[in-house]
């Protein structure tokens, strides 16, 4: 056997379902990192709004107007039109993909662009916190603010309606925040062991995390 399967370690989780590909909560996380020195964190912007492409069993459909990436390898924060998507997707199989609910999301999109999902190793910050925490679809903002003290900017309704006006640098713009955020707390969550979530009334509550 292989060294890099050797360092693969599956929850008990991978084989209550008939899945061949693990999906992220399968693989322990130190499994991912052992075997993948760098990582790229994803980011996706859409042409359309799910409602407009018949829900959320067809997020395939929504077509991708900006996407983002950040390499830990060269420190580069990268943008990709539609038409360059395939130049994203080969990024994507050299480097352990981290993103916030990219699982759910933003690789389904890029799987209608080309993506094998076979030949991916994923970290969803999202559904490792809902791991840890119980807690399901936290949003991006709850970590945010509560690790970082900062907030998004937009959302992605905005980023639909920038896009039918033709406003392409501020998609742009967003989408580079929100992984510069995502990276912002994946780096913070490895160096520290821990994040934190904003509560509703204004409170932090600290989660440990094991990231590296």
């Amino acid at each position: 056997m292989a060294e890099d399967q050797l360092r693969t370690r599956l929850n008990p989780s991978y084989w209550k379902h008939l899945n061949a590909v693990p999906f992220s909560e399968d693989v322990v996380p130190s499994s991912l990192f052992l075997r993948n020195k760098h990582y790229l964190v994803v980011d996706l912007e859409t042409q359309n709004l799910v409602q407009d492409v018949g829900g959320w069993g067809h997020v395939d459909k929504l077509k991708i107007s900006v996407g983002c990436a950040y390499d830990s390898k060269t420190g580069e924060m990268m943008t990709f039109t539609e038409a360059e998507i395939p130049k994203l997707n080969d990024l994507c199989e050299e480097r352990l993909v981290v993103g916030y609910n990219i699982r759910g999301f933003d690789l389904i999109i890029l799987q209608a662009y080309g993506l094998d999902m076979s030949r991916l190793d994923v970290f969803d910050i999202m559904y490792d916190v809902q791991t840890l925490t119980r807690q399901k679809y936290l949003k991006l903002e709850v970590l945010a603010q509560g690790t970082l003290n900062v907030g998004k900017s937009a959302d992605g309704l905005m980023a639909v309606e920038w896009w039918k006006q033709g406003k392409i640098d501020e998609i742009i713009k967003y989408c580079k925040q929100d992984v510069q955020v995502t990276a912002d707390i994946f780096e913070f969550g490895r160096k520290n062991g821990h994040i934190k979530l904003q509560r509703a009334d204004g409170s932090k509550s600290e989660v440990k995390v094991n990231w590296n």
